[in-house]
């Protein structure tokens, strides 16, 4: 990313928050204030808005650029629909020691945290979390809201919906489908297809509660 004349708020005060900010002016670029509840730690070093309808008219107000950081999925998309939908700028954020292909799409509201890879002939949805040393191999597709947790590898040619959740160290092997709004438990490998909503957990993965992971979850 380049230097940005114009700034940025950031919605959401969370620890996600403190990671986006990070990255954001480690780049160069100017956070002008993050909005909602604050969860402790260090205080903000930079203004603290009450809610996320004050950081809408800020951003609408002085033209600036808004990104969405915080954790809940659905939550997440809903916001950077709302932005998109009010003609706000909600591009994606790409930590500068993340690696990107020219040849892969990320969608606005989509954050790509350090260290992590999107590889070539990839789709990334909008709002999506590509967390730290996280792993987007080429030809995935990556469905909105879905959250790629730190250090979790989605193999060539896998595909995610929208609203996963896809825990920190798991892997998603090549061509295999995860349905949409399901869990995959953190350093799980999954080898099978996995229906809408479900969670898995496991080496090899295996459906919570069942014994086997479905294989019901649509093709590659």
């Amino acid at each position: 990313m380049t230097d940005d004349s114009l700034g940025w708020v950031v919605l959401g005060a969370g620890g996600h928050a403190r990671s986006v900010v990070d990255v954001l002016e480690r780049a160069g670029h100017t956070v002008v204030a993050v909005s909602g509840a604050e969860t402790g730690g260090d205080p903000w070093h930079v203004d603290v808005l009450a809610d996320d309808r004050e950081a809408f008219e800020l951003v609408a107000a002085r033209s600036l650029r808004a990104v969405v950081a915080i954790g809940a999925g659905h939550a997440r998309s809903t916001l950077v629909r709302e932005l998109l939908d009010r003609g706000l700028a909600a591009p994606p954020v790409v930590a500068s020691t993340a690696t990107v292909s020219p040849r892969s799409v990320l969608g606005p509201g989509t954050v790509v945290l350090e260290h992590a890879h999107v590889g070539p002939a990839s789709r990334v949805g909008e709002a999506v979390i590509v967390n730290t040393a996280a792993v987007v191999e080429h030809d995935c597709r990556v469905g909105a809201g879905t959250h790629v947790a730190p250090g979790a590898v989605l193999l060539g040619g896998a595909s995610v919906g929208g609203g996963v959740l896809v825990g920190s160290g798991a892997r998603v092997l090549p061509r295999v489908t995860v349905g949409a709004g399901a869990t995959i438990g953190a350093g799980a490998v999954v080898t099978a297809h996995v229906a809408d909503g479900q969670t898995v957990i496991g080496v090899p993965a295996v459906t919570r509660g069942v014994g086997r992971a479905s294989r019901t979850g649509g093709t590659s």
